[in-house]
């Protein structure tokens, strides 16, 4: 794939709706690409261009590996205080 093309794709409008509640989850996202930002709004269908929609997987995916991991630091902390008394 060309620079052209990949930049043609990165810059392709997609359709993302951001999860919104009244507590953590309400305020719109700001999300920066090299230089270039914009401004999701929660909670409401809204077009975006791919490579910013790309930048809130990655976060969604680094949201999950980090729980994963405290869920088992959790566990192996429970199990070496358990084996401890």
């Amino acid at each position: 794939m060309s620079r052209s093309d990949s930049e043609a794709y990165l810059n392709e409008l997609v359709a993302v709706k951001l999860f919104k509640d009244n507590d953590r989850y309400r305020d719109d996202v700001y999300v920066a690409v090299n230089g270039h930002n914009c401004v999701i709004r929660r909670g409401e269908w809204v077009m975006i261009k791919r490579k910013f929609a790309l930048v809130l997987d990655q976060s969604e995916i680094q949201d999950m590996k980090t729980a994963a991991m405290l869920e088992a630091e959790q566990a192996r902390f429970r199990a070496a205080e358990a084996a401890h008394n």
